[in-house]
């Protein structure tokens, strides 16, 4: 599906932080406060969080390319059946510092409609989300120069995806590995 002239300028799409392991193992899932939680992010996966916002939020300018500072945030909404927080809990840090409050009116499987207000937003977007899905919410995005990675991998919560407009209307497609916490892949997916 082609663009159209209301489309933000650039996309990019994280995996949420890190969760805690079935097992609950050495770094549990736990709320902002503290409060063991298995819908949550680990303490790593704060830590990532927190560095997400100073990656595309920098106080001392801009984000390096091709990254941008995003002016709309997307994640999934916990669901009864699937109640997971991650993906909001991500980008809470990086919310926090731009002032700007998360849309999380759609869940987790429901890309086409996530698509449909993304494409309306002004300006560059930031998606979190569970990594089944990503795939899919670049194909409901429309047409991308490339195919994805698909699936995304479990171990993977160090890369964003770039997606910037081309002039015929589709989607140049892109990795930016993170590099933010040790052990973080220096390349894409």
């Amino acid at each position: 599906m082609a663009k159209d002239q209301s489309d933000p300028t650039t996309i990019m799409l994280v995996r949420h932080a890190e969760r805690p392991d079935e097992d609950g193992g050495s770094d549990p899932g736990v709320d902002a406060d503290g409060t063991r939680c298995t819908e949550s992010l680990t303490a790593t996966g704060w830590r990532r969080a927190a560095a997400l916002a100073d990656l595309l939020a920098p106080a001392d300018g801009e984000p390096d390319p091709p990254l941008v500072r995003p002016r709309a945030l997307f994640a999934s909404t916990p669901s009864r059946k699937n109640g997971s927080k991650r993906s909001l809990q991500t980008v809470t840090p990086l919310a926090t510092r731009l002032a700007v409050e998360v849309n999380t009116l759609f869940g987790r499987a429901d890309v086409k409609d996530l698509a449909k207000e993304v494409r309306r937003a002004q300006g560059p977007v930031l998606i979190s989300w569970q990594r089944e899905y990503l795939p899919d919410i670049v194909a409901a995005l429309g047409l991308a120069d490339r195919a994805v990675p698909d699936p995304w991998p479990e171990h993977r919560y160090d890369v964003v995806w770039v997606l910037t407009p081309t002039p015929d209307g589709e989607w140049n497609f892109g990795q930016a590995p993170q590099r933010l916490l040790p052990g973080d892949a220096g390349t894409g997916i």
